[in-house]
């Protein structure tokens, strides 16, 4: 990653931020205040209530809902199968004390454990995948440890980005542990900023419903610099 290509992206987004009066910041961080606020409200409830009123959002079912694909649904499903063994996977992948790798990992065999304990129960049923991707596991993430994790926006604009910020290695798969590592060297450069600093005082200070949460703005830098670059080259 070249530093000075990252910090003119970054100075570009906060410029063309600072100029519009468009709303769209709001739907990534009502996705992670939500969540963040409804998992820790119900930290009593069972796993299914709590995982059922962690993914709503008034403005919009996008992340989670699309053609041919339904992971909240999918994971209610699974919570239903085994609900000591779903909140055990919860339970891991908040582990902090763990490596995120480690954790992603065992996420991902939970999920296929129960999606196939499922399946035995359901034989009708065709579905052969969780959909438990990058995108869903960003959510998790983010919505539990908002100020550490963002959400993922797919590889495809990811690996723009790296190409953006003139990267050496580009990633061929979804990586959320690089990911990770990115976004958190995107925010402290993104905090350098002089800019940044009035743009988060006109989002605290907006008259709206949504909260803003400052680390969720990497997924906005990586989401600008990753659409422009494929504009640019398309």
């Amino acid at each position: 990653m070249k530093l000075h290509l990252l910090e003119n992206i970054i100075h570009k987004f906060l410029e063309s931020q600072l100029r519009s009066k468009e709303t769209a910041w709001y739907f990534p961080h009502s996705l992670v205040g939500h969540f963040n606020e409804s998992w820790n409200e119900n930290k009593e409830l069972p796993l299914r209530e709590k995982y059922d009123w962690a993914l709503r959002n008034e403005i919009s079912q996008s992340w989670w809902k699309k053609e041919n694909y339904r992971p909240r649904e999918i994971m209610l499903r699974l919570i239903d199968t085994d609900p000591e063994l779903a909140s055990i996977a919860f339970k891991d992948l908040a582990n902090e004390s763990a490596s995120l790798d480690g954790r992603l990992s065992r996420f991902n065999y939970y999920a296929e454990e129960l999606l196939q304990m499922h399946r035995k129960t359901h034989l009708r049923e065709t579905e052969t995948h969780h959909h438990q991707d990058a995108e869903m596991m960003s959510l998790y993430l983010a919505g539990m440890f908002p100020e550490k994790y963002s959400l993922y926006p797919g590889l495809d604009v990811f690996q723009s980005f790296c190409k953006a910020v003139g990267s050496p290695e580009i990633p061929v798969v979804d990586d959320l542990v690089r990911y990770a590592k990115v976004t958190s060297i995107v925010f402290r450069f993104l905090q350098q900023n002089v800019l940044y600093d009035k743009l988060a005082d006109s989002r605290i200070n907006g008259f709206h419903k949504v909260k803003f949460i400052p680390y969720q703005a990497t997924y906005e830098v990586v989401s600008f610099a990753g659409n422009s670059f494929n504009s640019s080259s398309g």
